[in-house]
């Protein structure tokens, strides 16, 4: 009986790279897509058509976590094995932190305490262990609502920089440079209405380089296989990296071992990411996410098969035998990001052909489960003769 292995989150890319990652050891495949599915037929998700997909379930968030627990609970148990969950949201890392999902599915935990995974989504909490753990920081103060406002304090420094203090209910709406009071007040602001009620306010730093790190934990062993470089970012999705190249550790190991402190010190088991970056040639920590970051396919086609690791260690099979560092590098492109930033006319059809063919690792393309790619394609050139974003490529063209 293979062993079932359901996929949830929001992203189709970091969704396909599971797939094919659990496929390999032979699992059986359940995804779960979140997004806003209000028909009874929905558009089917490019991941979905891989060839190494069981079964697809659509869940719309407007229903909230305990509308995921309770699809999981009435179409995903199965009462001979366990399966196990691997989640791509924070959202989706946060709802599987529920004792009832635990009695009946393996998930990603730390010390197997309920709500552990919401305390260190918290980067105050995260900024403090990376402190403990001797990892260098940005200084930051958290502002926080006072009778329904927000009060300054008056430490804060400009420029700075400001995120939710959470990841989930914050949103990139919150991520933003202000030069002064006022434009950190506008920020405040929206926070105001969108009832969140702690923004994190950073000393304002000039980045010289952004990385990440991707990683499988079982509490005892940290896998942190390479080092991601980020080349260059997508304009239509903020925050997030088009382009990027490989690393091996050669010139991170120190780091990397305070980063294996960290997990291990938080008690962390499943497969994680952790941002950072380099400033004034100093390395800073960034902030930890407890689910698999976007940029996995990268590590995944250099050999290591982490989500694997992670799927073997919750059997209680262990991960000898597993690829566990990279010894090379390569150059990578999420196919996605390219595609958004082409349509959107903040990229010429030449440089999105150019970037295509220079790199050495595709996101979606795949020799051996070709249909996502042909899914790809033909969402290409539906969404390019879609009026808006050709009068958007007109724009740009002769601007």
């Amino acid at each position: 009986m293979k062993q079932r292995v359901i996929i949830i989150g929001h992203s189709f890319t970091t969704r396909l790279d599971l797939i094919r990652s659990v496929a390999e050891i032979g699992c059986e495949v359940f995804v779960v897509a979140i997004g806003n599915y209000n028909t009874s037929n929905p558009a089917k998700p490019l991941d979905c058509y891989s060839k190494y997909v069981d079964q697809v379930f659509f869940f719309n968030r407007k229903y909230g976590k305990e509308g995921l627990v309770q699809l999981l609970l009435e179409k995903c148990a199965d009462q001979d094995k366990k399966p196990i969950i691997i989640p791509t949201s924070d959202f989706t890392a946060l709802a599987i932190d529920n004792e009832e999902v635990k009695k009946h599915f393996l998930v990603p935990f730390i010390n197997n305490e309920q709500n552990s995974i919401a305390y260190w989504m918290n980067k105050a909490n995260q900024k403090r262990m990376a402190i403990k753990v001797g990892l260098n920081v940005a200084g930051a103060c958290v502002v926080s609502r006072n009778e329904g406002a927000f009060v300054v304090p008056q430490e804060v420094k400009y420029p700075c920089f400001t995120k939710p203090l959470s990841s989930i209910g914050g949103g990139k709406r919150c991520l933003r440079r202000c030069k002064n009071e006022a434009e950190l007040r506008e920020v405040l602001g929206f926070a105001e209405k969108n009832d969140i009620k702690e923004i994190l306010v950073e000393d304002y730093l000039d980045i010289n380089e952004e990385y990440a790190v991707l990683g499988f934990s079982d509490a005892n062993e940290v896998v942190i296989p390479g080092v991601i470089k980020f080349v260059k970012g997508c304009q239509s999705h903020k925050g997030v990296a088009m382009v990027g190249e490989v690393l091996p550790l050669d010139g991170f190991k120190e780091l990397i071992d305070k980063f294996a402190c960290f997990i291990r010190s938080i008690g962390f088991v499943g497969l994680f990411d952790i941002d950072f970056f380099k400033c004034r040639g100093e390395f800073l920590f960034g902030e930890l996410n407890v689910r698999m970051g976007a940029s996995g396919t990268a590590i995944y086609k250099m050999g290591v098969n982490l989500p694997a690791m992670f799927v073997k260690s919750m059997l209680g099979d262990g991960t000898d035998g597993f690829k566990k560092e990279i010894t090379s590098s390569a150059m990578y492109v999420n196919e996605r990001m390219c595609m958004g930033d082409w349509l959107a006319g903040m990229l010429s059809t030449m440089d999105y052909h150019r970037i295509l063919n220079s790199v050495d690792i595709r996101f979606i393309e795949d020799e051996d489960d070709v249909r996502p790619q042909k899914e790809y394609v033909k969402t290409i050139w539906r969404n390019y003769f879609n009026c808006k974003r050709i009068a958007k490529r007109l724009i740009y063209v002769f601007k």
